[in-house]
């Protein structure tokens, strides 16, 4: 029998983002096993918030990604980044919808996955991705209030499990971040290599530049899932061999990521991005 499953994020659906890659990722599967799939989600774009209000005015929510309102910065120090329209925005959806199951992911930052489980009146579960996404809501009161509505926990990591355990006590189901081998798929491998680079990555930037005078005819991508406060310095004679990308679309990370020779992971970086390279 087929259920209605509704999966929240917190991130803008308008961003390429980690967890909306492992959402975009589980809902077709789930469609491909007889269910109805519904994505909630934030957006700074104006045709999927134009979009959005449609599907509430017409209460046609599944199979259907459905923003509930713009975007705001997520970020462990931030109140609940929420606006009052979104709340009632969310809050109609999950009415309308008739969910048997409400699925949201990353709760522990103040956001819609977060208001979601709180009021989905269904079976509900949660996923965990980030140790430093756990910092929501600050009181012990009301984060035992909300694990009281979560049905199932999951993390996708042993790493990510452990750290919401304190946060969050429960027995986690592991589950990985997952890759579309159909997307991600080894082809001829160029000259290249791609490095991902997080905020305290610099000198690494620096090293693997440098190394490209030994590397004739070699090319580098640094992928940055945000800015680095500055580009990295490249010396002129090399300028044409270093390449940013910032916040690469999955589309555009299987395109590079195939024909790369050599991958440098970040020090403390993506888990997806490792495993699609």
């Amino acid at each position: 029998m087929g259920l209605r499953i509704c999966l929240v994020t917190p991130f803008a659906w308008s961003q390429p983002h980690e967890v909306n890659d492992h959402i975009a990722g589980v809902a077709p599967e789930l469609r491909a096993l007889g269910h109805a799939v519904t994505i909630l989600c934030p957006s700074n774009r104006a045709r999927d918030l134009k979009a959005g209000r449609r599907a509430l005015e017409r209460g046609a929510l599944l199979d259907q990604v459905v923003a509930v309102g713009p975007a705001l910065p997520v970020s462990p120090g931030s109140l609940m980044a929420v606006p009052v329209g979104a709340r009632s925005n969310l809050v109609l959806a999950l009415q309308h919808g008739r969910f048997d199951v409400v699925h949201g992911f990353e709760p522990g930052l103040p956001s819609l996955s977060y208001l979601a489980l709180g009021e989905a009146q269904a079976l509900t579960a949660a996923t965990f991705f980030s140790p430093e996404r756990l910092v929501y809501p600050p009181s012990r009161a009301r984060r035992q209030r909300l694990l009281a509505r979560i049905d199932a926990l999951l993390a996708v990591s042993p790493t990510v499990a452990t750290a919401a355990q304190a946060r969050f006590p429960g027995d986690y189901t592991l589950v990985s971040v997952g890759v579309d081998p159909g997307l991600f798929r080894p082809q001829e491998k160029d000259r290249a290599i791609a490095a991902e680079l997080g905020p305290g990555d610099r000198p690494t930037a620096r090293a693997l530049v440098r190394l490209l005078d030994d590397l004739p005819g070699w090319h580098l991508y640094l992928l940055q899932e945000g800015p680095l406060g500055g580009r990295p310095y490249v010396p002129l004679r090399l300028r044409d061999r270093v390449h940013v990308r910032v916040r690469p679309d999955a589309l555009s990370r299987a395109a590079l990521l195939s024909r790369t020779a050599i991958f440098v992971p970040a020090a403390e970086g993506s888990p997806r991005l490792a495993l699609e390279a």
